[in-house]
């Protein structure tokens, strides 16, 4: 019997690289007429899809046009800004003769990546709230998990990612690193800080985590290693602890409703407005329904109403995910809607241009060239994280001091449950097996 596409996928690990890290093989396993990759790459100073886009094209659109087959789609899309032409042009000769297979041009705006957005400026579907792409007929993923896909479908696993290392480093760079390389090693082949305390917002600036670890690892999710100056605004931000917020959003949200009327999710026709959830917690009050604080399960957390609209600064986007988690952890769960609702008027005139963020953010000075290093990173170790992935962290199935090849299956997800496998991305000898396998280069 001839191996699936979804067994292809499974066991070579491939996840969502676009940062949520879900496993690729169950979002495939489904029915879809339409496949969308996100090339959008909204986040200020990250520059990885769009190279990556540039230079495997044609591998991106064979991964788009696996999933199709696999999932009975008739169309595929691939979503990108105009502005990235390398990208356009290599797309273009990708695409000749597979009329199947279509660009969408997408404003220079943020969140333009959004999942919710994306499916709804490529196809013109609006998933309804609490829904998935899959509710209106899409599968979407990120432009690096359809490389991924196709590399699958070729027998090899997922071994490396491309990341962008930019902010305060002597020479910004996007390159492609094995999975389990120490961020501190990617900070090195940017010519290192350029302060001599530091920072580092990984995944992104707006969505991204804020971590002071330069020893972690690089994961199949970490997109971009953003070094940033210990007293910048958005490490400050992130450092407040929440009771603090909880009293500074008490003490000056002045109900003006700008949060609300900058939110992708409400202007998308979602019942989200944030400005009467600040409500409730100004007043202190329990989950009421109508636009209170159970409806802060539709926010996607993008930072737009705290970082770049809120007059107080609010940090709005962290009390939502609060909320959501403590009523994820109450057992509540949102009634699903079918419904697909209509976008706001509002929407069109309420776009934020990535240009804009970037001075409201203050990251003018790290707006430099961030040129593509053709020569593979070669770490001296590597840590491969078991848990990478939405769902179960994966079972180590190598000892102390086994010799493995790059390729070579170090962790497994366990069997029967929503997981991802993990590769070794460099060969070598197992030094350590904990919550990661540590490899040293043979």
């Amino acid at each position: 019997m001839a191996v699936t596409l979804v067994e292809q996928v499974r066991k070579a690990g491939v996840v969502g690289a676009g940062g949520a890290g879900f496993p690729t093989w169950k979002k495939i396993d489904a029915r879809a007429d339409v496949v969308v990759a996100n090339g959008a790459e909204c986040e200020p100073l990250l520059h990885n899809d769009q190279y990556l886009m540039s230079r495997e094209a044609e591998r991106v659109v064979r991964g788009v046009e696996l999933v199709m087959t696999a999932a009975g789609a008739e169309r595929g899309i691939i979503g990108l800004k105009e502005k990235h032409r390398d990208a356009v042009a290599a797309f273009r000769r990708a695409l000749r003769r597979r009329p199947h297979v279509r660009l969408a041009f997408l404003e220079n705006a943020y969140p333009s990546g959004d999942e919710f957005v994306i499916v709804y400026e490529t196809t013109g579907r609006v998933i309804p709230e609490g829904g998935l792409p899959l509710d209106v007929g899409v599968v979407n993923s990120n432009v690096e998990t359809f490389r991924n896909i196709a590399d699958a479908a070729d027998g090899r696993p997922v071994t490396e990612r491309t990341v962008t290392v930019a902010g305060a480093v002597r020479r910004p760079v996007c390159l492609s690193a094995p999975i389990g390389t120490s961020l501190a090693d990617l900070i090195d082949a940017a010519g290192g800080p350029a302060e001599e305390e530091y920072a580092l917002m990984i995944g992104g600036l707006m969505m991204g985590k804020l971590s002071r670890d330069a020893a972690q690892p690089l994961l199949k999710t970490t997109g971009a290693v953003i070094v940033l100056p210990p007293d910048h605004r958005l490490v400050r931000r992130r450092t407040v602890p929440f009771t603090r917020s909880l009293h500074v959003t008490r003490e000056f949200c002045c109900q003006c409703m700008l949060c609300t009327l900058i939110c992708p999710r409400y202007l998308l026709g979602h019942e989200l407005y944030p400005h009467l959830i600040m409500r409730s917690v100004l007043f202190g009050l329990p989950f009421p329904e109508g636009g209170g604080r159970t409806s802060a399960h539709l926010c996607c957390e993008c930072e737009l109403c705290g970082l770049y609209i809120c007059p107080m600064e609010l940090p709005i986007a962290r009390i939502n995910g609060n909320i959501k988690r403590n009523l994820d952890a109450l057992g509540w769960a949102p009634q699903k809607k079918t419904a697909a609702p209509a976008p706001r008027a509002l929407r069109e005139s309420s776009r934020v241009v990535t240009r804009r963020l970037v001075w409201r953010l203050g990251l003018q000075p790290y707006e430099a060239a961030v040129p593509f290093r053709e020569e593979p990173l070669r770490p001296r170790s590597v840590k491969i994280m078991l848990r990478q992935n939405v769902g179960a962290a994966a079972e180590p199935c190598v000892r102390k001091g086994q010799r493995v090849r790059k390729g070579q299956l170090v962790a497994a997800a366990p069997a029967g449950k929503l997981g991802a496998n993990h590769h070794a991305s460099i060969a070598g000898v197992v030094r350590e097996v904990r919550d990661y396998v540590r490899i040293d280069a043979a």
